[in-house]
């Protein structure tokens, strides 16, 4: 009766757990930030369309952003709230990110920002790097923390990650602006994704471990707004699938929280609810 109890007790507490956690846990995320992407435009690529069909994916045709403003969404995207911000002028901030969570829980992390300098530059950007799309340098605790500053790394780090195995348990990829989209083609933006992709698809054993996470900043076409997102790789549960929820930056911002059991930041993301309904 006793071991009947006790397995009974174990039962409720993963059933309790999974409904607080639905998200099936990470090992390792890369989330790679786009601009200027819609949804139809992207899924109309032929590389995109190949992610979707041929690996464990699933893709998100009502995706909307938070504003119209690409630093507004940015920092929404890892802070969980906009603050109204206005336009890309340089801005500091004095707020918690997905940084201090990630900290807090001693999950490795690393930003990787196209063209970015390096050494904490803070200036508002040089060749096609904007400092707008790398909202964590324009927080005051990270400009004021050389440690926190120098997880902010150009892609040649990313590079060298990939090829000798050394990606943290967390990395963002932030494309510059030509390489993003925003300025130019989505044929541009389908090779910048096929660049950060191609040597995680083509290691078996990193694929496995690894849930790939391809979001939008902002999209400036105004009769196709939605935002192009997917998510593949470990966790997703079949192919070609599509979820037709409603969402916006907090719901991915909530789905990484509870991926790696990290809490929330009792902004926005406190309030959304995690992308589901396709994870094993």
């Amino acid at each position: 009766m006793k071991k009947l109890f006790t397995l009974l007790l174990l039962l409720t507490s993963s059933l309790a757990q999974a409904a607080i956690n639905p998200v099936t846990p990470f090992k390792k995320v890369v989330w790679i930030w786009l601009e200027n992407t819609s949804y139809d435009a992207m899924m109309g690529q032929r590389y995109i369309r190949n992610l979707w069909l041929n690996y464990p994916a699933v893709r998100f045709p009502h995706v909307k952003q938070v504003s119209s403003i690409t630093q507004a969404n940015a920092v929404a995207m890892i802070s969980g709230n906009d603050y109204g911000i206005q336009d890309n002028e340089l801005i500091r901030i004095f707020t918690p990110t997905i940084v201090n969570l990630l900290e807090s829980k001693s999950v490795a992390w690393r930003v990787y920002a196209e063209q970015y300098p390096g050494a904490c530059y803070t200036n508002e950007g040089i060749g096609d790097y904007r400092r707008y799309r790398v909202p964590f340098l324009s927080v005051s605790q990270i400009q004021t923390d050389r440690y926190l500053c120098s997880k902010i790394v150009s892609f040649k780090f990313l590079d060298d990650d990939l090829k000798y195995g050394y990606l943290p348990d967390f990395s963002i990829a932030v494309p510059c602006l030509k390489e993003s989209g925003a300025i130019t083609a989505q044929n541009t933006a389908q090779n910048t994704l096929q660049n950060i992709l191609d040597p995680i698809l083509n290691n078996s054993d990193l694929l496995a471990q690894t849930t790939i996470v391809i979001t939008t900043t902002t999209n400036t076409d105004i009769k196709k707004p939605e935002l192009f997102t997917m998510i593949l790789g470990n966790g997703v549960s079949d192919y070609a699938m599509t979820v037709n929820e409603s969402y916006n930056h907090y719901n991915v911002l909530r789905t990484l929280e509870n991926g790696f059991n990290l809490g929330h930041l009792n902004q926005n993301d406190a309030k959304a609810e995690p992308m589901l309904g396709f994870w094993k």
